[in-house]
């Protein structure tokens, strides 16, 4: 009966724990999504690195996610021809490490 008790409460414990971590990653993965892009470029200098949102996912719209110097995040249309070019760059800046 100890056994049993200890199990009770271990498993009642994972759960809480397991409940707490998807509460947390389903309020970050909809925090994180763009719901609109910016209206003005950016230069590939002030660029450090970039990820890509699909539509498909869990967000609304494609978009570039670009990660400036100053540690901000700019959503972008990947339509747009400034956005291509700024990808390609990095992408090359990157194949070059």
């Amino acid at each position: 009966m100890m056994c049993g008790s200890k199990c009770l409460l271990l498993a009642t414990v994972m759960l809480v724990l397991l409940l707490h971590i998807c509460s947390m990653s389903e309020a970050a993965s909809s925090f994180d999504c763009c719901l609109r892009y910016t209206d003005h470029p950016l230069h590939p200098r002030f660029i450090v690195g970039f990820t890509q949102q699909l539509a498909s996912e869990a967000c609304d719209i494609n978009a570039v996610i670009f990660y400036t110097r100053k540690r901000s995040a700019v959503c972008a249309d990947p339509k747009q021809k400034w956005v291509k070019q700024a990808v390609h760059i990095l992408s090359q800046r990157i194949k070059k490490i």
